[in-house]
């Protein structure tokens, strides 16, 4: 019988100083990089089967770049809005782990295969998450490189 319990941090995090931080899911067989041109060390965290109990909705991963941000990613077919309350159920969970440093910025990234139809809804995703804190990108494209400071919330 399978265990509800999370597995521990030191199971579900990999520090790494890749150049390109990979993240991958075989399920949907989606992809992207968060690139890190310095190689400077960067958590990639499971979220979703090994960090969040078996119970809660979580995105499949946090990649944190100390210092700079977390960026929540969700590597989804077709279903954006689920993908979007992954997204924000990973925020909580994340925002009062231990492994969150108080303070960073937090992002997020849905790559899928079918942006959301009515833009108003994409929009609204945004917003909703904007006023939070959370910069979030909705991209269709596999494979897709993003800069971890695409993530940061501007500053006015």
């Amino acid at each position: 019988m399978a265990s509800n319990q999370p597995k521990s941090s030191r199971e579900c995090i990999e520090k790494i100083r890749h150049s390109k931080v990979k993240v991958h899911d075989p399920g949907t067989g989606k992809n992207g990089v968060l690139l890190n041109p310095g190689k400077m060390q960067v958590r990639r965290v499971r979220v979703d089967g090994c960090l969040a109990p078996a119970s809660t909705r979580a995105a499949d991963f946090v990649v944190s770049m100390p210092d700079v941000v977390d960026v929540i990613v969700e590597l989804k077919g077709k279903n954006v809005d689920h993908a979007a309350s992954q997204v924000e159920s990973t925020r909580i969970f994340w925002h009062s782990h231990p492994e969150h440093v108080a303070g960073q910025p937090i992002g997020a990234w849905i790559l899928c295969s079918e942006f959301p139809r009515a833009s108003l809804k994409a929009a609204h995703y945004r917003e909703a998450l904007r006023v939070k804190g959370v910069v979030l990108l909705i991209s269709t494209h596999n494979g897709e490189e993003r800069a971890f400071s695409e993530f940061l919330p501007k500053r006015p």
